[in-house]
């Protein structure tokens, strides 16, 4: 029994619910702080940033989510699907959250075709545009995968 509740061990990591029901199994001896072995991973990435500089990181972070809520507009907004984050770039971080009443099944869709978005309960899809590692192809990739699933 873990005496330390936290997010890593829930049953639904992103419920933040007011009740904390574990998962079954070994994984709900996590806490809410990531494995450190599993952190290692981050030092090249922590290289990369230092290379290219916290002002280049965060222009590209504005521009993949400017572009990102431009397609929005023209691809999803149509279906009937919410803009969830605020669209000034000052006021945002590296990711946007889209809303739909079915975007629960488009996530269990969009994981079986390899998109891997975060469901955000009740009904949101967080995208989370990391400006070192993705491009706008590949933003407007899953722009387009979120559309179909959702059609």
């Amino acid at each position: 029994m873990q005496p330390i509740h936290g997010w890593w061990g829930a049953a639904d990591i992103f419920a933040m619910g007011p009740e904390y029901a574990p998962v079954a199994g070994i994984r709900q001896l996590l806490s809410g702080t990531p494995p450190v072995m599993s952190m290692l991973a981050m030092q090249g990435m922590l290289d990369i940033i230092a290379a290219e500089g916290i002002t280049a990181v965060r222009a590209k972070s504005i521009s993949l989510t400017d572009f990102a809520v431009r397609a929005y507009d023209a691809l999803l907004a149509p279906l009937g699907v919410r803009l969830l984050s605020t669209r000034d770039a000052a006021h945002r971080g590296g990711h946007i959250t889209i809303g739909h009443d079915s975007f629960q099944e488009v996530t269990q869709r969009l994981w079986a075709d390899g998109v891997i978005p975060d469901f955000r309960f009740p009904d949101g899809i967080r995208l989370g545009l990391s400006p070192l590692s993705t491009s706008h192809e590949e933003t407007l990739h899953g722009i387009h995968a979120v559309r179909d699933a959702l059609a």
